[in-house]
This record gives structure tokens, sequence and C-alpha cells, in this order.
């Protein structure tokens, strides 16, 4: 009877030292230079940016060859159908027709 408690305790004993390691840590306390959310309150937040502005013959950045400034429904938009060869880019609140090939501006708004 001796042997069985010694056994069952030497089993049970690490088992239950164990348990606090499983135990979910709280989440760590940013630091003072880690982000926390919102702007810092010591500095006001940045002003906008300006939209952009191209003119005909400007090449488009390549920030905005992505897809979610090309407009595939030109007509949603109340603009001309594109020419083969050529997609809308939207902007800034601005109709740019962009040629495919080198993302050039031939044309600026409607």
């Amino acid at each position: 009877m001796k042997k069985r408690f010694v056994l069952l305790a030497a089993l049970a004993l690490p088992a239950m030292l164990s348990a606090p390691a499983f135990a979910q840590q709280p989440p760590p306390r940013p630091g003072p230079n880690e982000y926390r959310g919102g702007p810092p309150p010591d500095r006001p937040p940045p002003p906008d940016m300006p939209p952009p502005a191209w003119h005909k013959g400007d090449r488009l950045p390549t920030e905005y060859r992505d897809r979610q400034y090309v407009i595939d429904d030109w007509r949603q938009y109340h603009l001309k159908p594109p020419p083969r060869g050529y997609h809308w880019v939207g902007a800034g609140g601005q109709y740019y027709l962009v040629r495919n090939s080198g993302w050039v501006v031939e044309r600026v708004g409607p």
C-alpha cells in the first residue's frame, strides 16, 4: 500500500509542478518606443497628403500601377471607353487614361 502511494505521488508531483509552466502568460507591456495605436500624444497627426497630379506624357509611379487604382468598369464612372492598349486609372479623385505598355498618361479627366 505504501509503495503504491509513493509511486502515485512520484508520478503526480512532476505533473503538478509543470502545470504553471503551460499557463497562459500575460501579454507584454509596450515599451516607450512601441506603437500603442493612434497619434503620439506629444505630436499632432501629420497633414493629409495632397492628391497626385500628373499631366499628359507623365509616367505613372510604380505605387499607382496596382489593380486597386485600375478602373475596369469605366461606365460606372461615366468615362469614355478606353481605346485598345489603354486603361483608366483613378487616383485622388482624378481619372487618367494610361497606355498599357509604358504606363504613360495619355489624357487627364473624362
